[in-house]
C-alpha cells in the first residue's frame, strides 16, 4: 500500500492531518513557501475548544482562558450597544498565531513529518484524471495524495482541471478583506466599559470594525469587503478613535499589509483522484465570524481517518468522498447555512439594524447562540414559543425587516432540500448532481 502524501502548505488543517498520518506510518512531507519562523501574524485570536477537543490535539492549558463576550455597536447611531449573554464557565484557548504555528508544526516533527520551506508551489501535476503531483521551485515532486492547505489563493486548486467540478476561484462578496494591528492603550483615558466591542458597518462601508482592550495595549481588527486602501483605513481608524478615546496611535505590532479570508460557503466538492482541500483552500470558515482554524483542524483529523480507511491506497475521489461528507454532516452545513444569513449584509441599512437591536429581535441571549459553535438549527430550536410569538409580532412593524428575514428563512429551507442530495455513498453522477445544485443555489441567492 502506498503511504506517500504530500502537503501542500503548511495550513492549520494540513499539519493536524499530516500529524495523525505520520503517526500511522505514512511518509508525510510539507511543502511550504514562507520560511519557519515566518509562518502565522503576530496577534492571538481566540479558538473555541471544540477545534481541540474535536480533533484530538491537546489544549495548551497556559491558553486556555475564560470567553470574553462580545458587544455590538452600530455605527452612526445612538443605538445602545448590545452584549452577549452570559453562558457562564465558557472557554476558548487564546493564543498568538506564531505561537499555535510552533506548537502544531512541533507535534508534527515529532510525529515524524518532513517540512521543506523557502518552496513555493506554482501548480498541481496532473495525469489523466489525477492529482499526481505539485510543481514547484524546489523541481517537481509527486505523491500519492495530494493535500491542498495553500489558503485562499491556492495555486493547486486553481489551476485543477475543469472536470474535477471543484469551484478553483472565490466570487463577488466571498472574500473579507482585513487589516489587524496592535496600537498603545492611553491610561489618562477613561477606561471603556466593554473589552471587546465589534462595531458593524453598513452600506457603501459593509463590513465591521472591532477594538479589544488589554492591559497596555488594544486589539484593532478592519474588515470590509470593499477594496481596503491607505485613505479608507485611515478613515476607519479615525471612526474607532472616535468610539474609543483610550485608543493611542502608536503601532506596537501588526499592521503589515491586507490579508483577505474567505467569508463563503464551502467547496462543493473538496476531492478528487489524488487531492483533498482543506482549511481557507476549502473556505472552511465561519462565514459571519471570519474565523476557520477551528474548523480546519477538526477537518485535518476527518482527513486523516478517511485516508487510514483507504486500505487499498486508492486515495480517489470515491475513497476520499466520506471525509467531504463527514465534515458536512458536523460542520460544513451550519457554515452554510450561515453563509446564507450572511448575505444579508450588502442589503442591511442602518434603520435596520437599528430596528433589530432597538427592538430587541436580536437579544443578548441570541448573540450568545450565534456566539456558540451549535448548528443553526439548534439555535433556532432552542427559541421558546413565547420568544417566536414576540419577534414576530416586532416584526410587522417594519416591512423592510420583515421581508428581509422571511427572504432568509426561505433560503435556509430552500437550502436544506439542496442539502439532501449529498449522498454518502458515491458515484459520479451523484457527486456532480450535488455540486451543481449547491453551487447554483448560492450564486442564485446572490442576485
Amino acid at each position: 500500500m502506498s503511504k506517500n502524501i504530500i502537503i501542500a502548505g503548511a495550513g492549520h488543517g494540513g499539519l493536524v492531518a499530516g500529524y495523525y498520518l505520520a503517526q500511522n506510518g505514512y511518509t508525510v512531507t510539507v511543502y511550504e513557501k514562507n520560511k519557519k519562523n515566518h509562518l502565522g501574524y503576530p496577534q492571538a485570536d481566540a479558538i473555541h475548544l471544540d477545534g481541540f477537543e474535536e480533533s484530538g490535539i491537546p489544549i495548551p492549558e497556559e491558553y486556555k482562558v475564560k470567553r470574553t463576550p462580545i458587544t455590538f455597536s452600530v455605527l452612526g447611531t445612538d443605538l445602545p450597544p448590545v452584549t452577549q449573554g452570559d453562558s457562564g464557565d465558557t472557554y476558548n484557548v487564546e493564543i498568538d498565531r506564531k505561537a499555535l504555528y510552533r506548537y502544531l508544526i512541533g507535534m508534527a516533527e515529532e510525529a515524524g513529518v518532513r517540512f521543506v520551506y523557502n518552496c513555493e508551489i506554482f501548480a498541481p501535476i496532473v495525469l489523466g484524471s489525477r492529482v499526481a503531483g505539485l510543481k514547484t521551485s524546489r523541481g517537481d515532486v509527486y505523491g500519492d495524495l495530494i493535500v491542498d492547505a495553500c489558503g485562499l489563493y491556492s495555486p493547486v486548486r486553481s489551476q485543477l482541471p475543469e472536470f474535477m467540478n471543484i469551484t478553483r476561484e472565490p466570487g463577488p462578496f466571498d472574500v473579507l478583506h482585513t487589516w489587524r494591528a496592535y496600537f498603545s492603550r492611553l491610561k489618562h483615558a477613561p477606561a471603556p466599559e466593554h473589552k471587546y466591542v465589534v462595531s458593524l458597518m453598513h452600506g457603501d462601508n459593509c463590513g465591521l470594525l472591532w477594538a479589544i482592550t488589554n492591559e497596555d495595549s488594544v486589539d484593532v481588527f478592519v474588515g470590509t469587503f470593499n477594496d481596503l486602501t491607505k485613505e479608507n483605513l485611515d478613515d476607519k481608524l479615525a471612526l474607532l478613535r472616535q468610539e474609543n478615546p483610550h485608543l493611542g496611535r502608536k503601532l506596537l505590532k501588526g499592521g503589515e499589509g491586507v490579508v483577505d479570508i474567505p467569508i463563503r460557503q464551502p467547496l462543493s466538492i473538496m476531492v478528487a483522484d489524488g487531492y483533498a482541500a482543506i482549511g481557507d483552500a476549502a473556505f472552511m470558515t465561519i462565514p459571519i465570524k471570519g474565523s476557520g482554524i477551528g474548523y480546519s483542524m477538526r477537518a485535518g483529523k476527518m482527513l486523516a481517518e478517511c485516508v487510514m480507511e483507504d486500505e487499498n491506497g486508492l486515495y480517489n475521489e470515491e475513497t476520499l468522498w466520506k471525509y467531504q461528507v463527514r465534515y458536512f454532516d458536523t460542520v460544513g452545513s451550519n457554515s452554510a447555512v450561515l453563509a446564507i444569513i450572511k448575505n444579508l449584509f450588502p442589503t442591511i441599512t442602518m434603520d435596520d439594524l437599528v430596528y433589530l437591536f432597538g427592538e430587541n429581535i436580536i437579544s443578548s441571549e441570541d448573540l450568545e447562540k450565534f456566539g456558540s459553535e451549535a448548528g443553526v438549527a439548534k439555535i433556532i430550536a432552542s427559541l421558546r414559543p413565547g420568544e417566536i410569538k414576540d419577534k414576530a409580532k416586532k416584526l410587522i412593524g417594519n416591512q423592510n425587516v420583515r421581508r428581509m428575514l422571511t427572504g432568509t428563512a426561505k433560503n435556509v429551507a430552500m437550502f436544506k432540500i439542496v442539502e439532501q442530495s449529498l449522498k454518502e455513498n458515491f458515484s459520479s453522477a451523484a457527486a456532480k448532481k450535488w455540486a451543481d445544485a449547491y453551487d447554483n443555489f448560492f450564486e442564485s441567492i446572490k442576485e
